[in-house]
């Protein structure tokens, strides 16, 4: 049974024939019996995704279905002989056939499943397992699911126009018993079904006469019925459905005549240098008698004579070498016939060598060029002189080219490089070489032949998209995109943006002021990234931002809202952030009424109609150090916290958006209780990382990074505290400078007397360097220490409760490795401990760093410090909005841009410390 895929209408096998684009594959199922199919019936092959369909058909015109012509159904072939046929194989591990050969070669390349649904697959491994495999109608197989073909054999069937070769062993003539009969079919690509009849007849594919086999060769008896004379008659096809000559062979079975035996070192030779330029006959007979070794023709007595003598019974003679430059080229018999001293009988046994001369020649696909994706180079060897191709050598590398593959000719030893059996993969950012060469069954080999693929691929979505209207401008911010070498902004007054609005292109920073704009205006923005092969990303998700009119901070009164939602839970702790997607406000407080356990609340984004929603999964009490971020590849919420549930190690809470379906994640990779002393988190969008830095208890409160993937999967730790001493990672706070793409953590370093510390390594946690960036305050200069990256100066900026100056906010200013750091007290007249536990923003439209604190000098109201961006300038400004005492406690400040209004929340101890929202 067989089992065809084609573009194909009617069912029976006499009815239909293939367009260069479609290929029959074979059918068996790990659940449902193949033979339930019915001809006629159409089924999609690719697990029911896409259109890509077939049609059952009757190949052998038995009525059973043994076939699927894949294509559309219906499409109106015009009938032929000539049939592609990709070969079914059973493994052995059912009942059914699970296997398919689509190259000829008589080996499995993919296994089949039908499932309860009915849909079938392709896998790489049986019973549905390893990758699943793809077909792509008139290019070939995806093997691993990355879009890009990695076998194009149904390419290269689309454009073969060569007939297959085949040969028989052994050649027709006179033998004392019956023979065991092999036929070999040969192609360039890929051979076919062997056709054969053992009475005369002429055999045919269609309609169906004598018997049909897979290939690459297939073995019979002949004489098996006593002494006489046997008629075979032969020919094969190969996949695409290009026919050879017709054969015959003629076996005349005698058993009083002598027997004889022969075999070649090699059934092929050539001519040319390098190759197997000879081959050695080594015969028998099993009685006396003399012998006449001929060449050519159908019999003992014509062709011409190479030699004659007196062989003696069982004695092997070995003494004849096939020299190929005495032979013609192509298939030339060999027979050696002896004559009996006993009877005067004659027996004879034909063999077939064949001379080729030609080299092979290797296609590798795709060719040389640039890419935007990743691609997979397939290596094909073509042989058009008769031997077939007998293996290829290759050899890869990036950056530069590597050595050259080498195979000697003569024994098919690859003596550098490696056998090439499967797809060979480019890598992304950089150009992969590959170079090839090819040996066939003779021993010609190619020229070395070689490709470069330069790829870069699709850039991804940016993300952390953030943008700030005031006035006439906007100002836009967002992560870096590997491999984008320009980024575009998209923006107008009507959402959506698309590629038709109004854009501006060109840019090579990771931020863009848009002007002249219309103020108090509602704008939307998204960003594209392009690489140097132009391809683009998709658009942002896009951004809601007002062009107000008076700056975030700048307000003369600000307002106050009871974000509750009702709830008479403590807002021990809070951090917050813009659904962009929603337009929602969503912060996230350690709910004291509930042990502690995180809470999500959900608001308009004017701070009405909140919703709270427990997001603990099940943790028990105790959540803490909140960093909460939206990742919009998967559209979750994820909120890194010290779980002291789980003995204070760092955890990972990922819900919807709207807080159902949270799960929680153990992150600590294994280190101990106190792992997460004190956290801080941060998104590495360049290789889709969370990166947790903790105050490691367990590692006598140093630094340590948990880094893992955004679902919290995959978790690696490694100490980051380059040598600093014990308590070096107190209270760490973490960001990520994209210029340099490196992680900067700043600590209240115990090690060093609460001074301010940067600790700065690569964004895997690798070369860690420590810089005291203290500037020459005293102890405990850096309390509390909470900074941001003001990106067009390319400064660190960090705000600490300087106890050196009476507990006031103080500004050191950094370049970003360190360096160059400065200090600046910026309480703006306010009195002692006014700068407690500060909270940072940037205003880059205005030039100006937003410092919000709980100013314990004003009984723990809020407090913001609107300064220049060096510290200088500064105001003071009172947000309690008639909010009383302990109104500010551990604030968190974030800019709305729907609003342009800087948003405080605060664990409000004048509202029985429920969350509370101040708007300025």
């Amino acid at each position: 049974m067989a089992l065809l895929f084609c573009s194909c209408g009617p069912i029976a096998p006499e009815d239909w024939a293939p367009s260069l684009s479609m290929i029959l594959l074979g059918l068996g199922g790990s659940t449902t019996n193949p033979t339930s199919l019915k001809p006629g019936q159409v089924v999609n092959f690719n697990g029911g995704q896409g259109n890509v369909t077939g049609t059952v058909v009757d190949i052998n015109g038995d009525g059973i279905a043994d076939g699927i012509a894949l294509g559309p159904a219906n499409s109106g072939i015009t009938p032929s002989n000539s049939r592609p046929i990709l070969i079914l194989m059973n493994s052995g591990e059912g009942e059914f056939p699970d296997g398919m050969d689509v190259n000829g070669d008589g080996n499995i390349d993919y296994f089949i499943s039908i499932k309860n649904d009915g849909n079938i697959t392709l896998s790489a491994q049986p019973n549905g397992s390893g990758n699943q495999i793809t077909v792509v109608l008139g290019q070939g197989f995806d093997t691993n699911g990355d879009g890009a073909i990695d076998n194009p054999i149904l390419k290269q069937l689309a454009s073969d126009t060569i007939s297959p070769v085949s040969t028989i062993t052994p050649a027709g003539g006179t033998y004392t018993s019956s023979q065991n009969i092999t036929i070999l079919c040969s192609d360039n690509i890929a051979p076919g079904h062997i056709v054969y009849t053992k009475n005369g007849t002429t055999p045919n594919y269609r309609p169906i006469n004598g018997i049909i086999k897979n290939p690459p060769t297939t073995s019979f008896t002949v004489g098996a019925e006593g002494d006489g004379t046997y008629t075979i008659r032969y020919l094969c096809r190969d996949l695409v459905g290009n026919l050879e000559s017709l054969h015959t062979e003629t076996y005349a079975i005698d058993g009083n005549v002598p027997s004889v035996t022969a075999s070649l070192a090699s059934t092929y030779v050539s001519n040319s240098s390098g190759a197997i330029d000879s081959s050695q006959l080594t015969w028998s007979s099993n009685v006396n008698g003399s012998y006449s070794l001929r060449s050519g023709g159908t019999n003992c007595t014509d062709g011409t004579e190479l030699s004659n003598g007196n062989i003696i019974a069982a004695i092997p003679d070995t003494s004849t070498i096939l020299n190929a430059g005495s032979l013609a080229l192509g298939n030339t018999t060999i027979r050696v016939c002896v004559t009996s001293t006993n009877n005067g009988l004659v027996g004879s046994y034909a063999l077939i060598i064949t001379r080729d001369d030609t080299p092979p020649t290797v296609t590798a696909s795709p060719t040389s060029g640039s890419y935007i994706s990743l691609v997979s180079v397939s290596l094909t060897c073509n042989d058009t002189g008769g031997a077939g191709c007998d293996k290829i050598a290759y050899s890869s590398g990036t950056g530069s080219a590597p050595t050259d593959p080498a195979i000697t000719g003569t024994t098919g030893n690859i003596t550098s490089g490696n056998l090439y059996s499967s797809s060979i993969a480019t890598a992304d950012l950089t150009t992969t070489y590959v170079k090839y060469i090819a040996r066939d069954q003779a021993g010609n080999t190619t020229v070395v032949g070689n490709e470069s693929y330069t790829v870069e691929t699709t850039p991804s979505i940016p993300t952390q998209v953030s943008v700030l209207g005031v006035g006439t401008e906007i100002f836009a911010q967002w992560a870096p995109v590997a491999n984008a070498t320009e980024y575009r902004v998209y923006y107008g007054t009507t959402s959506p943006v698309t590629i038709s609005s109004a854009s501006i292109t060109g840019i090579t920073n990771t931020y863009h002021k848009i002007t002249s704009l219309i103020t108090d205006t509602m704008y939307y923005v998204r960003v594209e990234a392009m690489n140097s092969l132009g391809a683009v990303s998709q658009l942002s998700q896009e951004q809601t931002v007002y062009t107000t009119t008076t700056p975030p901070g700048a307000v003369v009164s600000g307002s106050y809202v009871d974000v509750s939602a009702g709830y008479g839970g403590s807002a021990q702790e809070i951090s917050g952030l813009i659904d962009p997607i929603s337009n929602k406000l969503l912060f996230i407080t350690s709910d004291g009424l509930n042990n502690g356990n995180p809470s999500l609340y959900r608001c308009n984004i004017d701070g009405s109609s909140c919703i709270r929603t427990d997001i603990s999964a099940g943790q028990g009490n105790g959540s803490y150090y909140i960093f909460p971020f939206i990742d919009l590849l998967s559209n979750k919420l994820l909120v890194v916290v010290r779980n002291g549930a789980n003995n204070l190690r760092p955890s990972l809470f990922r819900c919807n958006l709207d807080g159902t379906g949270c799960t929680h994640t153990d992150i600590s990779a294994g280190q101990g209780i106190n792992s997460g002393m004190a956290v801080s988190a941060v998104i590495d969008s360049i290789s889709n990382k969370l990166l947790v830095v903790t105050q490691n208890g367990t590692n006598n409160n140093k630094l340590s990074l948990f880094r893992c993937n955004l679902d919290g999967s995959n978790c690696t730790h490694v100490d980051i505290s380059t040598g600093q001493g014990i308590n070096s990672g107190k209270e760490p706070f973490s960001l990520i400078d994209y210029t340099s793409n490196k992680l900067l953590v700043v600590t209240q370093n115990g090690a060093n007397s609460n001074k301010l510390s940067l600790f700065r390594c690569n964004l895997d946690g690798s070369n860690c360097t420590h810089a005291d960036i203290s500037v020459g305050q005293g102890t405990d200069s850096g309390i509390a220490p909470t900074a941001v990256i003001d990106s067009i100066s390319g400064k660190l900026l960090v705000v600490t409760q300087n106890s050196n100056i009476n507990g006031h906010p103080g500004l050191f200013r950094c370049n970003l490795d360190g360096s160059g750091c400065t200090h600046t007290d910026i309480s703006a007249g306010q009195g002692v401990n006014s700068g407690a536990l500060p909270s940072l923003v940037i205003d880059s439209v205005s030039n100006k760093l937003l410092a919000v604190t709980q100013n314990v000098a004003s009984n723990s109201t809020p407090s913001l410090f609107r300064c220049d961006l060096d510290g200088s300038n500064c105001t003071h400004t009172d947000l309690s909005a008639g909010q009383g005492i302990d109104s500010g406690t551990s604030p968190y400040a974030l800019i709305n841009p729907i609003t342009g209004k800087l948003f405080v929340l605060t664990q409000n101890g004048a509202n029985g410390t429920k969350p509370g929202l101040f708007i300025w």
